[in-house]
């Protein structure tokens, strides 16, 4: 645990102290977390994914992070996806060469979330053994923030271009 002294405040992680009085805790950093919302991983192993087209599209694949593939088993064996406080069934596929995880279940989980290219997920390894596989799942969403695309983000008049679609275009943050 840490410690922080400024300006009479003493925290300690567990309760703070102004002049001597305890202050009031802080709420629970998972409480109250809407879908998209990003909460704090539990300490558990995890890989992330940066979604492109051949996660989302006929083939939907999708493989393990190579530094999880030596914690999962190396048998078929059943695997559940948690996000948002639903599930999702899939198989995961530890016997073949290229340890993967079957279409049907991601796909659906794919379809059901509105994934799109660009988008992250982060798995968490909540439990592996040769019966199942369970992972927690975080979406975090790679649209640009509407905000960002009001008028003065479109340039050019006959071919109008929004910044930081290409390349050619980026978005630059001051």
């Amino acid at each position: 645990m840490f410690s922080r002294r400024s300006s009479g405040r003493v925290a300690s992680g567990r309760v703070a102290l102004e002049n001597g009085v305890p202050l009031p805790l802080l709420p629970d950093p998972k409480a109250n977390l809407q879908w998209d919302e990003v909460k704090p991983l539990s300490g558990k192993p995890y890989w992330h994914s940066v979604l492109s087209p051949t996660n989302l599209q006929p083939r939907y694949n999708l493989m393990p992070g190579m530094n999880l593939r030596s914690k999962l088993p190396s048998n078929e064996v059943p695997t559940i996806l948690i996000y948002g406080g639903k599930s999702w069934d899939m198989v995961y596929y530890g016997q073949s060469k290229q340890k993967a995880f079957g279409v049907t279940g991601w796909k659906k989980f794919v379809i059901d979330n509105c994934l799109r290219v660009g988008d992250a997920c982060i798995f968490e390894l909540m439990e592996s053994s040769d019966k199942k596989v369970i992972l927690e799942v975080q979406i975090l969403r790679g649209d640009i923030p509407s905000e960002w695309l009001g008028n003065e983000m479109i340039i050019g008049q006959e071919n109008e271009m929004i910044i930081g679609h290409s390349r050619e275009n980026p978005i630059v943050l001051n």
